[in-house]
């Protein structure tokens, strides 16, 4: 690892907190001394400030790049807002962590970057950035977890796009409250075909057969959802942002296994057409599975991920 900070302080506490799962070969305070520090040293991951006199970090991630450097871009640091996360994206960088979540968030965000997966504190800027991908959100709290759907959904409408959700029937309707806040009756919108609501429970049981996921019926509801979202006025050429909980409600059930099956299939089926997919699991439905490796099978599904802080400690 290359650190990269103007404040020495920040730097010595991160230097000790990554002692000892990684190697930190220098830690530097402006992004001229990171261009120099990753063309001789060759790090896999440069940690790097956004805010620093000369250089800041976008414009040394810019220059890394230029430059044909392989390291891998996490910003640490206290900007949290969507646009900031949304620039990093843009920029390419592999991770965003917030300086007062390092303690919990650095660590995972750096394996996750390693392994070639991005790490996002929230997933609002995907639709800023027009990222068709599947991404998945661990989260503690449904309440706030609800508040950043509706904001990811609300995005996602303005862009244009058909939105869907998979939840639990409690948790649909806690949403159309918060979409109402926004200014978006669901019911209005599902009458126009700009909002489809599923059942998470009904779903996971349609796509069951003898406690396996049953690929025919998985693939059925992706072609009914290709089908909405191309007979759409935008057409071929329109978005779908679909956030779900159906994994979930298989490990809740007892069957992690399945959960972990329908991720890789749906990563399968879905990883050439526009659609962002967000997985949700809260963490009670981890309860008995939140083991380090589970949790890692996950993430391993998904080439976004998001957790709140303090979820993976």
């Amino acid at each position: 690892m290359l650190l990269v900070d103007d404040d020495a302080s920040i730097l010595k506490a991160i230097s000790r907190t990554l002692a000892g799962d990684f190697d930190v070969v220098a830690a530097v305070t402006d992004g001229t001394l990171a261009l120099q520090g990753a063309t001789t040293l060759d790090p896999d991951v440069v940690v790097m400030d956004i805010s620093m006199p000369g250089l800041n970090g976008f414009q040394t991630a810019a220059e890394l790049k230029r430059v044909g450097s392989p390291a891998k871009i996490v910003f640490l640091t206290m900007h949290h807002e969507d646009e900031f996360v949304a620039q990093a994206v843009r920029s390419g960088a592999m991770g965003y962590v917030v300086k007062t979540s390092a303690w919990s968030d650095l660590s995972p965000a750096l394996r996750h970057a390693l392994e070639g997966r991005r790490s996002l504190p929230l997933l609002t800027p995907l639709v800023m950035t027009d990222a068709d991908t599947h991404a998945v959100q661990f989260h503690g709290n449904d309440r706030s977890w609800l508040y950043n759907v509706a904001d990811v959904l609300t995005r996602a409408l303005y862009r244009g796009d058909i939105v869907a959700t998979a939840l639990l029937e409690s948790n649909r309707d806690i949403l159309a409250l918060r979409m109402n806040e926004r200014g978006w009756n669901t019911a209005d919108l599902e009458a126009h075909g700009r909002y489809l609501a599923f059942d998470a429970e009904d779903v996971a049981t349609q796509i069951m057969r003898e406690d396996r996921v049953h690929c025919d019926s998985v693939a059925e509801l992706v072609v009914g959802l290709e089908r909405a979202r191309t007979a759409f006025a935008g057409g071929p050429r329109s978005h779908l942002t679909l956030v779900g909980e159906i994994a979930a409600v298989l490990c809740r059930r007892g069957n992690p296994a399945a959960a972990l099956e329908l991720e890789g299939l749906w990563d399968e089926l879905t990883h050439s057409v526009p659609i962002l997919t967000i997985c949700a699991y809260p963490a009670g439905c981890l309860d008995h599975h939140r083991t380090p490796e589970f949790v890692s099978d996950i993430s391993g599904h998904h080439a976004v991920i998001s957790q709140e802080p303090g979820f993976g400690s």
